[in-house]
C-alpha cells in the first residue's frame, strides 16, 4: 500500500470526512427553504487529480443529447411462431466433428499461444506438444458415426460431452471449446517430456487451483453436515407456489426468504411483520430485512429474515442451520449474470427444509444437483389458479380500445413514453414501470395503478413487469413480440412471453392492504392480446408451448480461488485477464458453467489504473458492485469513488459527484417542483390540456435522476461493506429518498409535452424565472403527494431501527459466512 496509508495520514483523512459529513447533513439540498439556493456542486469548476495524475480524463458537464421520450420509436420486425420455436438439441456426432475441425486451428492460434506462454510454455514448445496432442485427441472421434459411438469416444478422450452439447445448443460453443481444449491440452502436456519438472509442478498447481468441481464439499461444509430436504414448487405465474412456500416459512422457528429483487424482499419482510402471509391470520411475526443496500432490524433476536439471494446467510443464524428457507424464482440459476447466487444457495444453504419456487424449466437440473449431494427432493406441481385466455382479437392499433386495468408492454423507454402519450390522449392516465426506474418508484407507480381510487387506470411497462410486482392487471397487451438488443431486433424468449402474459389476472387479496406481493391467490382470470393483428395468432400459438429445460446452472468464481491463481501467474496480468484465465481453465461441478463476466470485466477496466494500490479482494468486491457498465455517467461517478478510496481512504458523497451535474440537476428539479401547484387527486383529462405548463426540465432530467439514484445505491451498497471508508451513508440515503420523490412526481407530470430541438435549456430557464417570481410573492409552500405518502408510510415502522456502524465491519455481507 502507499505511504499515504500511514496512520497519521489516515486519521487526517477520516477527520476531514467527518467534518464534511456534518456539513452535508445541513446542506442546502437537504434543508432548503423555497427561494434559497446554494449549489456547492459546480461541475464546471471542479477538477480531479489523483496520485500520479490518475484522474486526467474528468469530463466537464453532461454532454449527452437531451432526453426525448416521445421520439419516433423503431418499427419492430414482424415475428412468426417459428421465431419462438426451441431449437432441437445438437448431437454428440456434431460435437465430435467440430472438435476435429477446430482443435488444430485453436492450438496454433495466437490467442492459445499467448495463454500458454502465461503458464510458462514457450510458443515453439507449445506447437510441438500440439502436434502429438491433436493426434491423440482425434483418435476415436473421427471414426464415430452413431450417437453412442460419439458419446463413448468423447468420454474416452476426456471430453465433457454433456457440457459441450449444452454449449452448442446455447450458441456458446466457441468459449466452451477454448476452455475444454485449454485444460485438456495442459493435462496432456504434463505427460510429455517437453516440460521440465519445475514447469510440470507449476502447471499442476494452476490446474488444481482452478478445479472447483468439489466446491460443494470444500466451501460449504456446514450445509454438508445437515440432512436437507428440498421442496421444489413448480408452476406457471399465478399458481400459488410462492404462497404455499411462504406459509411453511411463517410457521418455522427460524428461517429466511431469499428473493431476486430488493423490492420482493422488502414486501415479504413487511407482510411477515404485519401478519398478511397465509397462515399468520393477521398476527405478525418479527422479521428482519437484509438487502445489498438496506438493513432493517425489527428484533435482534428474531429467527426470521427476508433478504435478496446474494445476501442469504448460507450458514444459518448464530451458527445454527435454518429450519426453513424459501428461495424464490429458482429458474434464475440459469441467468447469465446473476445465476451464480442461486447455484451457491442450492449448494451451500444450511437448512433442514429448503423450498425452491419457479417454473418447470429447472426440474431435471435441480434433480441432478440435489440428489448428487445426498439430499432428498420432493416436487410439488401447480396449475394456474385461474384461466389465462388469449383475446379473440387484437386492439388493432386503436388506443381508444384500451380499458381500465390494461397493461401495455413494450421494450424501450422511448416506446413507453410514446404509448403513454397516445393512451393519455384518450383520457386515461398511465402509470409506467421499466427497468431503469428505482424499485421504490416502480412500487409507487404500481400502487397507484392497483388502487381503485388512484389516478392511473392503465399501466405501460417494459418486460420489468414480469417479476417483482403483483399488479391488478386484467389484460396484457403486447405492443410487439420482439425487442432491440442493441444490435438487432430479436424475438422475446418463450419464457419472457409466458411470464409477461401470466401477469394478467393477478389480483391481490383483501388482506394485502395495497402491498404488492409475490404469487398471491387471485380473484379473477386474465387475458392477453396484442396491439397489432398479425401478432395475435403467434401469441396464441406460443403460449401453449412447453418451456425448454435449463441445461446448466451458472457458477461464480470464488474470490479465494482467484487470489490463489493470481499468485501463480505473472504480476503484470490485469485483473480482467486474470478472470478470463480462471474462466477458461475452470473445472466445474457437473451441469454448471461460469457466469458471464461481461459486466464484471467492464467495471474492472475502470478499476485497473488503481490496480497496484488495491488487493484482489478489494477489486473483486468493487467489480461485484451494482453498477451498469453501459451508463457512462454512472461509471464516471464510480471512477471518482475509486479514486477517493485509493488516494484518501475515505469517500464522501459530495466528492464523488464533483465532476458531474447529477446533484445540481436534482437540486434544480426539486426547486422546480416546489413552484408547481399540487397534483390534482381527481382530474385526469385536463392533464394533457395543461401539458404546456410543465417545465421542460421535468422531462429532460429523468435519465440523470435515474443515474443519480443508481449511483447513490452504489454508495450505500459499499458503505455496508466498507463502513469506515464510506461514512456518508445517511446523507446518501436522504438524497436517495429525495431522488425517488422527484422521479415519482416527474413521472406524474410528464404527459404529452412536445419539446423543440435545442430549446430545452432556454425554455427551462424562462419557466423557472417566471415561476420563482410568482412563488416568492405568494409565500406558499407546496408539499408533493409523493413526499407526503412517503412520510406517512415511514411512521408505520417508527420502531424499526436501521443497523448502522459497528456491525459487519470489513466483512463481505454476501459471502454467506
Amino acid at each position: 500500500m502507499l505511504a499515504r496509508r500511514a496512520l497519521a495520514s489516515a486519521q487526517s483523512a477520516c477527520h476531514r470526512c467527518v467534518s464534511r459529513t456534518r456539513a452535508l447533513t445541513t446542506s442546502p439540498l437537504l434543508s432548503r427553504q423555497v427561494g434559497k439556493s446554494n449549489k456547492p456542486w459546480d461541475a464546471s469548476s471542479s477538477q480531479r487529480k489523483g496520485p500520479n495524475s490518475f484522474r486526467n480524463d474528468a469530463r466537464p458537464g453532461d454532454r449527452r443529447p437531451p432526453f426525448r421520450p416521445f421520439r419516433q420509436f423503431r418499427e419492430p420486425e414482424q415475428m412468426t411462431a417459428e421465431h419462438f420455436r426451441p431449437k432441437p438439441p445438437p448431437k454428440a456426432t456434431q460435437v465430435a466433428r467440430l472438435l476435429i475441425e477446430r482443435l488444430p486451428e485453436w492450438a496454433h492460434s495466437d490467442r492459445a499461444l499467448k495463454a500458454l506462454a502465461v503458464y510458462g510454455i514457450a510458443p515453439d514448445i507449445s506447437k510441438r506438444i500440439a502436434t502429438t496432442w491433436f493426434k491423440l485427441a482425434k483418435k476415436g472421434l473421427g471414426t464415430a458415426t452413431t450417437e453412442d459411438e460419439a458419446l463413448t469416444a468423447l468420454a474416452a478422450g476426456g471430453w465433457d460431452a454433456p457440457d459441450l452439447i449444452a454449449a452448442l445448443h446455447e450458441d456458446t460453443f466457441a468459449q466452451a471449446l477454448e476452455s475444454s481444449a485449454l485444460r485438456h491440452y495442459l493435462t496432456y502436456a504434463l505427460t510429455t517430456p517437453h516440460l521440465t519438472p519445475v514447469q510440470k509442478s507449476h502447471i499442476s498447481l494452476i490446474l488444481d487451483t482452478t478445479d472447483i468441481s468439489r466446491i460443494a464439499y470444500t466451501e460449504y461444509t456446514t450445509a454438508r453436515a445437515v440432512k436437507r430436504h428440498f421442496h421444489l414448487h413448480i408452476g406457471p405465474t399465478n399458481s400459488g407456489k410462492t404462497y404455499n412456500a411462504l406459509k411453511a416459512l411463517s410457521h418455522a422457528r427460524s428461517g429466511a426468504y431469499a428473493g431476486p429483487l430488493r423490492l420482493l424482499a422488502h414486501e415479504v419482510w413487511e407482510r411477515m411483520n404485519l401478519g398478511s402471509v397465509g397462515g399468520l391470520d393477521g398476527k405478525g411475526r418479527s422479521c428482519n430485512l437484509i438487502t445489498g443496500e438496506e438493513r432493517r432490524i425489527v428484533d435482534p433476536d428474531s429467527g426470521l429474515l427476508s433478504c435478496t439471494v446474494e445476501m442469504l446467510p448460507l450458514g444459518g443464524l448464530d451458527g445454527e442451520p435454518f429450519d426453513v428457507v424459501v428461495i424464490d424464482e429458482i429458474q434464475m440459476l440459469g441467468d447469465a449474470n446473476r445465476g451464480g447466487s442461486w447455484a451457491k444457495a442450492v449448494l451451500g444453504t444450511a437448512a433442514k427444509e429448503i423450498h425452491l419456487c419457479g417454473d418447470e424449466t429447472t426440474v431435471e437440473l435441480l434433480r441432478g444437483m440435489i440428489t448428487s449431494l445426498g439430499d432428498t427432493l420432493t416436487i410439488h406441481e401447480y396449475n394456474r389458479l385461474t384461466p389465462l385466455l388469449v383475446g379473440d382479437a387484437s386492439i388493432e392499433n386503436d388506443y381508444s380500445r384500451i380499458e381500465d386495468g390494461d397493461c401495455v408492454v413494450t421494450f424501450s423507454r422511448s416506446s413507453i413514453f410514446n404509448l403513454k402519450k397516445e393512451i393519455e390522449s384518450q383520457g386515461k392516465k398511465c402509470a409506467v414501470v421499466y427497468g431503469a426506474l428505482p424499485p421504490e418508484t416502480r412500487a409507487e407507480q404500481a400502487k397507484d395503478f392497483n388502487d381503485e381510487n388512484g389516478l392511473c387506470k392503465v399501466l405501460v411497462a417494459s418486460d420489468a413487469v414480469g417479476m417483482g410486482l403483483n399488479l391488478k392487471i386484467k389484460r396484457i397487451i403486447f405492443e410487439a413480440l420482439s425487442k432491440f438488443n442493441g444490435k438487432e431486433q430479436v424475438p422475446l424468449s418463450l419464457m419472457q412471453v409466458k411470464q409477461i402474459a401470466g401477469r394478467a389476472g393477478r389480483f391481490k387479496t383483501g388482506a394485502d392492504k395495497n402491498i404488492a406481493t409475490p404469487d398471491e391467490a387471485p380473484a379473477a382470470g386474465g387475458y392477453a392480446t396484442t396491439l397489432k393483428p398479425a401478432d395475435l395468432p403467434v401469441l396464441r400459438t406460443v403460449l401453449d408451448w412447453k418451456l425448454p429445460s435449463i441445461a446448466r446452472a451458472k457458477m461464480d468464481i470464488p474470490t479465494s480461488s482467484l487470489i490463489e491463481l493470481a499468485a501463480l501467474l505473472p504480476a503484470s496480468l490485469t485483473y480482467g485477464d486474470l478472470v478470463k484465465h480462471f474462466s477458461a481453465l475452470a473445472k466445474l461441478p457437473p451441469s454448471t458453467v461460469v457466469t458471464d463476466p461481461f459486466n464484471k470485466l467492464a467495471i474492472a477496466d475502470v478499476i485497473e489504473p488503481y490496480r497496484q494500490f488495491l488487493s484482489i479482494g478489494e477489486i473483486d468486491l468493487f467489480s461485484f458492485a451494482p453498477l451498469s457498465s453501459r451508463d457512462e455517467k454512472a461509471k464516471e461517478v464510480f471512477r471518482n469513488l475509486v479514486d477517493d478510496y485509493v488516494t484518501l481512504g475515505c469517500v464522501t458523497v459530495e466528492s464523488i459527484y464533483s465532476t458531474t451535474d447529477l446533484l445540481p440537476t436534482l437540486d434544480d428539479v426539486l426547486e422546480t417542483l416546489q413552484t408547481l401547484p399540487p397534483l390534482s387527486e381527481t382530474a385526469i383529462p385536463g392533464l394533457l390540456k395543461n401539458s404546456k405548463k410543465v417545465p421542460p426540465l421535468i422531462i429532460n432530467a429523468l435519465p440523470k435522476l435515474e443515474t443519480l439514484h443508481k449511483s447513490l445505491v452504489l454508495y450505500i451498497w459499499l458503505s455496508l461493506r466498507l463502513e469506515v471508508s464510506f461514512p456518508d451513508r445517511l446523507v446518501a440515503q436522504e438524497w436517495k429518498t429525495k431522488c425517488e420523490a422527484a422521479l415519482e412526481e416527474c413521472l406524474q407530470r410528464l404527459p404529452g409535452l412536445k419539446m423543440k430541438k435545442g430549446a430545452v435549456d432556454v425554455a427551462g430557464k424562462a419557466w423557472e424565472k417566471k415561476a420563482e417570481a410568482e412563488r416568492v410573492e405568494e409565500g406558499v409552500e407546496w408539499v408533493s403527494g409523493a413526499e407526503y405518502q412517503k412520510t406517512k408510510k415511514a411512521r408505520i415502522w417508527k420502531d424499526v431501527a436501521l443497523l448502522e456502524e459497528g456491525e459487519g465491519v470489513k466483512k463481505r455481507l454476501d459471502s454467506g459466512k
